[in-house]
């Protein structure tokens, strides 16, 4: 899969995956001219279930070394984010527990920013 990234010139910005599942979050403008190209590509080498193409998405990490074992964190990020009606779309956390990265919609960013930063900032 990567090797056909590579092969059209694209790089990946995060690449989180499960036991059944892979993400792939690559730049919007760089996929959409090779689209069809790039699916195909990964059809025939990978032979995946199924590949499901979504845009408009931009990342948001969570950060701080204080995360590490302090219970609650996830809950309030996920807590702050549907108070404001935002759907989560993406949600990966390293096995350092030191960030949360979250999948959201573009036109959601500043809201979900905002969100977080009241939660853990101004309270």
């Amino acid at each position: 899969m990567l090797e056909v990234l590579e092969e059209n010139g694209l790089c990946f910005e995060h690449l989180p995956s499960g036991i059944d599942t892979m993400s792939v979050i690559v730049n919007d403008k760089d996929f959409a001219p090779k689209r069809e190209q790039i699916i195909d590509e990964l059809q025939h080498q990978t032979k995946p279930d199924s590949i499901y193409v979504y845009g408009g998405i931009c990342l948001l990490a969570v950060v701080g070394r204080g995360m590490a074992g302090a219970k609650g964190t996830a809950s309030r990020i996920f807590n702050a984010i549907a108070a404001e009606n935002i759907n989560i779309r993406m949600i990966d956390q390293g096995s350092s527990e030191l960030n949360i990265i979250i999948g959201i919609d573009e036109e959601d960013y500043v809201r979900a920013l905002n969100a977080i930063y009241h939660e853990f900032v101004k309270n």
